[in-house]
């Protein structure tokens, strides 16, 4: 087995399909089922599930694709040290956050660092905290922005998690509903209003159902969504309420109100979290230059 076999093995397993990894690898379909059959000779176990129809991991399969990530992960972080050390600081960084944050935080920080380091490329993976820790725990990401929450407490001394800046945490109503004009709400008030969240997973979704059970009440979920906007537009219908980052509540969108919490207000951390231990030259360079334009 050498790195050949390990980039092929991933190819597969990204795609479920050896004729489009085939076309990935830019190699002939016969010859990449030969590599992997030959493979799977060679370490005694099936990789891959084959049938007319579909194509599926085995349970080896996914213990060898998580390792694999890994050592690809450690050979491309030496090139690039040595690329450092020849005096091209070049790369690739592949970056976890919120589609919110991609959308309107993140582009301006990634203009002003392309300027400073043409030769590292930035690779965005958006999605909700939970899936994108356990890619940075899997070692598919490099780095996670966002509130790591009870998701990062779970999987412990894996992260590194440091805070970079806080945002409230509003309750967003229609501009219609009777308490939209209010200074602050209480929780409890809400108890019979249905709910607009996003999807499980999100930190924002835990954080209601903790809010609502120290109340005493269980929320009613009205409907679920993986964006922002969605979210946004549906509590501007008066199809229920929603909390929400007031910073993200102030950008350009569906009008809302935006109203505090009583009787204590609430903060999300917004966090850089990592992988202990050292990183390539190119990470380093982009994770400071985050730290730098962000921490409070």
């Amino acid at each position: 087995m050498d790195i050949r076999h390990l980039r092929y093995v991933l190819a597969v397993a990204r795609r479920l399909s050896f004729t489009l990894a085939a076309g990935d690898l830019s190699i002939a379909q016969p010859a990449l089922s030969q590599q992997i059959a030959g493979l799977e000779r060679e370490l005694g176990v099936r990789l891959f599930d084959r049938t007319n129809r579909r194509v599926s991991l085995t349970d080896a399969g996914r213990a060898l694709v998580a390792r694999a990530e890994r050592i690809l992960a450690d050979v491309s972080a030496a090139a690039e040290e040595m690329s450092a050390f020849a005096g091209g600081l070049r790369g690739r960084v592949v970056l976890g956050t919120y589609q919110s944050f991609s959308e309107y935080t993140l582009p301006k920080l990634l203009g002003r660092f392309h300027a400073l380091y043409p030769g590292i490329e930035i690779a965005l993976r958006e999605g909700l905290a939970d899936d994108l820790l356990a890619q940075l725990h899997a070692g598919s990401i490099d780095a996670f922005i966002g509130d790591p929450g009870d998701a990062g407490h779970a999987l412990g001394r894996a992260f590194v998690s440091e805070p970079l800046y806080e945002d409230e945490l509003v309750i967003a109503l229609a501009a219609t509903h009777p308490r939209a004009r209010a200074s602050v709400i209480e929780i409890g008030e809400l108890r019979d209003e249905p709910w607009v969240i996003f999807r499980p997973g999100s930190s924002l979704t835990a954080r209601v159902y903790a809010l609502a059970r120290a109340s005493g009440f269980a929320p009613r979920i009205a409907f679920e969504s993986v964006d922002s906007m969605t979210v946004r537009s549906l509590v501007a219908e008066g199809l229920g309420v929603a909390l929400f980052p007031r910073t993200l509540g102030n950008t350009p969108g569906p009008n809302v109100a935006l109203v505090s919490l009583a009787p204590n207000r609430v903060f999300r951390r917004m966090s850089l979290v990592t992988r202990p231990g050292p990183y390539a030259p190119s990470a380093s360079t982009f994770l400071d230059f985050i730290r730098e334009r962000l921490h409070e």
